[in-house]
């Protein structure tokens, strides 16, 4: 399944807000640095562009160690596709059902008063 748009923009949303979180509250009270590989991959892999894990763990402010121990996690757990060093890396199509099905539902709850 490919990347739908809107759910492509209800990640980039839900980045932006995660970011303001951590803005305003410690940010180690928050340490989700997977969920934020994925959806960060989600929204990069939806403008058609490409990131190492280098680049992917600079862009969710994640340290290096932690970052590269979730990648191999996110491997491990079939996320993401294996990846060679320097190389670079996507998401596993059943993550992206995942995604643009977690992404549609989220779009929802945002979109009305209702709860999830």
């Amino acid at each position: 399944m490919a990347i739908d748009p809107e759910s492509a923009r209800t990640a980039e949303n839900l980045l932006k807000v995660r970011g303001m979180r951590g803005d305003i509250f410690p940010s180690e009270i928050f340490d989700e640095h997977a969920w934020n590989m994925m959806l960060r991959l989600y929204v990069v892999e939806a403008r058609d562009e490409q990131v190492s894990a280098t680049d992917l763990i600079t862009l969710t402010e994640t340290p290096p160690a932690v970052g590269q121990r979730w990648l191999a996690h996110l491997v491990a757990d079939a996320q993401i596709e294996p990846y060679a060093d320097g190389g670079a890396i996507s998401l596993t199509r059943p993550a992206v059902d995942r995604l643009n099905a977690f992404l549609r539902r989220a779009a929802g709850v945002h979109r009305s008063d209702d709860p999830a």
